[in-house]
């Protein structure tokens, strides 16, 4: 069982749960105005097969096996994955893209009001939802595959220099939350580190300065995991799992104090619109 603290309404509340039990958004990926049965095809052909990738990797880092090249890059789409696959990012990215199909459809509305035949429907609105039903929401689901699976960060994340950090000798354990990942830097900047909690004692760390990856000496456990867990609680938005609530207060005082990831500025949503005006 795990300790899930969840913040609603500014209150953070402790609660035992089942890891299955907890952290889920159901139908998060649903494709709405398509047939049922293509409705889960983000989960079911994407994200599943990303998860069940990544826990075979999760388990050789664990463990201290070695890992092959498509192991890394499975391991690093997944990291990835985790920029864009909560519910905020998800709709962010939905909300985009039926904004870029409502511009790019009135901006055709003049043009096929001048050519529509007598049979055709109204609207070029009603015409495009006839022939392509979910179509914004279909972009939206293909938009979050392509970036997570052909993002040149992949094989960049890949490259870095990867360790598996244990911190057992701290008095606590580690934290994390439905924004686990911590980045310093972008990854083009020499400095940058990326940090994830594996299990209460076991840290993911990958960098481009093989130094970040170096043994952690025992004597400094205890502050690995409170400036790593401070991070990941300061970034989290609604949820943080420890293994008690010996951590409660602290995960009070910090969680939801720093602004979430952007993942579209306001200029690439400008762009996007501008592009399916044609302007």
């Amino acid at each position: 069982m795990l300790c899930e603290m969840r913040q609603v309404n500014g209150v953070v509340t402790p609660r035992r749960r089942h890891p299955r039990r907890t952290g889920m958004e159901r139908d998060l990926y649903r494709v709405e105005g398509v047939a049922e049965e293509n409705s889960q095809d983000l989960e079911i052909k994407f994200m599943s097969p990303l998860d069940n990738g990544a826990a075979v990797v999760l388990d050789r880092l664990i463990s201290g096996k070695p890992l092959d090249p498509e192991q890394r890059l499975a391991w690093a789409r997944y990291l990835l994955s985790m920029l864009f696959r909560n519910p905020d990012s998800v709709e962010t990215i939905k909300t985009h893209m039926a904004e870029i199909w409502r511009e790019g459809i009135d901006a055709l509305e003049a043009d096929y009001a001048a050519t529509r035949k007598p049979h055709e429907p109204a609207t070029a609105a009603e015409l495009i939802a006839k022939r392509r039903p979910g179509a914004a929401g279909i972009s939206a689901a293909n938009m979050i595959a392509d970036v997570i699976a052909n993002s040149p960060a992949v094989p960049d994340i890949a490259a870095m220099h990867w360790t598996c950090v244990d911190v057992s000798h701290s008095k606590f354990s580690l934290l994390t939350s439905d924004r686990p990942l911590v980045m310093s830097g972008g990854l083009a900047d020499p400095s940058c580190l990326l940090v994830l909690p594996l299990s209460p004692h076991k840290l993911f760390v990958a960098s481009h300065d093989p130094r970040f990856t170096m043994p952690l000496p025992v004597a400094r456990h205890a502050e690995k995991v409170k400036t790593i867990n401070r991070a990941v609680v300061r970034q989290a938005r609604e949820f943080v799992w420890g293994t008690d609530e010996a951590q409660l207060e602290f995960v009070r005082t910090h969680m939801r104090t720093v602004p979430d990831r952007v993942i579209l500025t306001d200029e690439q949503r400008q762009q996007g619109i501008a592009a399916a005006r044609g302007t």
